[in-house]
């Protein structure tokens, strides 16, 4: 009896330590957490804002990674991502795979009250550098602004805008 209260008192502690959070907690981690929830997607023109599809975002269940799952109102376009904190940058990494098969990587960081998702890399080469500014952010809506540098960076043109609003569940 008494081995097997000894064998009990050395596993349960490191049963608990397992159960515990794994540090996915910060800065980095609660960068996402205004973004999680379905939502539905507007391209904006100046006549009107126009419905694209559904977005749905969520953590993994460790809290420490993120999904996203779109598909376009008319079902011809969809696309699946997972996301994770890079250890040697501590910003979030996110990888695209489209229906058509090919992938796009982002990386996303702070600029002010905005988050940036830059294109690190994908299947598609670009002539051009690609992001999306995600910018308005509350709790129910948010802006999407894609932009395109032709000159590394330097300066930044707004190609498209895309409005996000949260759905009922």
């Amino acid at each position: 009896m008494i081995k097997i209260l000894f064998i009990i008192s050395m596993v349960f502690p490191w049963y608990l330590t397992a159960q515990e959070d794994k540090g996915c907690i910060g800065e980095s981690y609660a960068m996402i957490n205004p973004f999680m929830g379905n939502w539905k997607e507007f391209t904006v023109t100046q006549e009107a804002e126009v419905y694209m599809g559904t977005l749905q975002s969520s953590k993994g269940q460790d809290k420490c990674t993120i999904t996203q799952r779109f598909i376009s109102a008319d079902g011809s376009f969809s696309y699946q991502c997972f996301g994770y904190v890079d250890s040697s940058t501590s910003n979030w990494k996110e990888i695209y795979v489209f229906n058509n098969g090919n992938h796009s990587e982002y990386q996303w960081f702070k600029e002010d009250s905005d988050i940036i998702m830059r294109r690190t890399s994908g299947t598609r080469l670009l002539d051009y550098m690609h992001q999306l500014r995600l910018t308005n952010i509350t709790k129910d809506s948010y802006d999407v602004f894609e932009e395109h540098s032709y000159d590394n960076g330097i300066t930044w043109q707004n190609v498209e805008l895309t409005r996000i609003k949260r759905s009922n569940p």
